[in-house]
């Protein structure tokens, strides 16, 4: 699952690090969020960029975009407050780390 950051930094690097670990791993095993995907929509609104605004929607329309569900709120909530145990993995190293 990719994050805001990771997906930023494809947009501003699209034969990057994170492009050569998307390719490495298939795009069919690469996924967002519907938070990422509005987050990134916002900022390309914000900065009422059409180029922005054309890269944020080539991006996602590759993406599968999952919705938020219930049981993704409460894990976000628990893992945001520290309660749970660790729920979340760590993107970057999930794309930089070679098998």
């Amino acid at each position: 699952m990719l994050d805001t950051n990771i997906l930023s930094h494809l947009m501003r690097q699209p034969q990057g690090s994170v492009a050569l670990r998307i390719a490495e791993v298939g795009e069919d095993n690469v996924l967002t969020s519907i938070l990422v995907a509005c987050e990134l929509r916002y900022g390309a609104a914000k900065r009422a960029s059409r180029k922005l605004t054309r890269q944020v929607e080539t991006v996602l329309g590759a993406l599968t975009i999952l919705p938020f569900e219930p049981d993704t709120r409460r894990l976000s909530a628990e893992a945001a407050s520290g309660e749970g145990g660790r729920h979340t993995a760590s993107v970057t190293g999930a794309l930089t780390r070679r098998n």
